[in-house]
């Protein structure tokens, strides 16, 4: 769905405190690289589909979740680090708005992984910014092994906190 907004001054970005924020904790990603990841140093695709967990905003309550998705172009070797790298992330919030972020810096390692900055260019929270971390949950033996057989192709984490706004 596409919403149309007018144009001239009512159409001006709000302004910070206008923004609100939310927090989001306990969600999940599933990253998928490609080509996979090797002792190599290589450029790779960077895709991840998730979950935003349980969300809390004060100015936006009827946003309780939603589903995620970043996409991203990096530099990276097992094992690790990957990125720092520009992400595109979207996400679909449970009631039915959308927030696009461009230029959001990802950067990660076996263990860990990190979303920065960015400017929310569309949608809900348009004008803030955004932040998030998590922890790889995916098995190391195997990621391991990955880097020898062929390269890791994906693997699992949790987001322990997204926050999006005014933050």
């Amino acid at each position: 769905m596409i919403a149309l907004a007018p144009l001239g001054p009512a159409a001006a970005a709000a302004a910070p405190s206008e923004i609100g924020d939310i927090s989001c904790n306990g969600g999940s990603l599933n990253v998928q690289y490609d080509p996979g990841i090797t002792f190599s140093k290589s450029t790779v695709r960077l895709t991840a589909n998730g979950e935003m967990g349980i969300c809390n905003s004060q100015n936006h309550p009827k946003i309780t979740g939603g589903t995620v998705r970043v996409e991203s172009a990096l530099t990276g070797a097992c094992p690790g680090p990957v990125g720092p790298g520009y992400a595109k992330v979207t996400i679909n919030w449970n009631d039915g708005s959308r927030t696009v972020i461009d230029q959001s810096t990802f950067r990660g390692d076996a263990q860990s992984f990190s979303l920065e900055g960015g400017s929310i260019a569309d949608g809900s929270f348009a004008g803030g910014t955004a932040r998030a971390n998590g922890r790889t949950t995916s098995n190391l033996i195997e990621l391991g092994a990955g880097c020898v057989l062929g390269g890791v192709t994906s693997y699992a984490a949790t987001i322990d906190q997204f926050a999006v706004g005014d933050i």
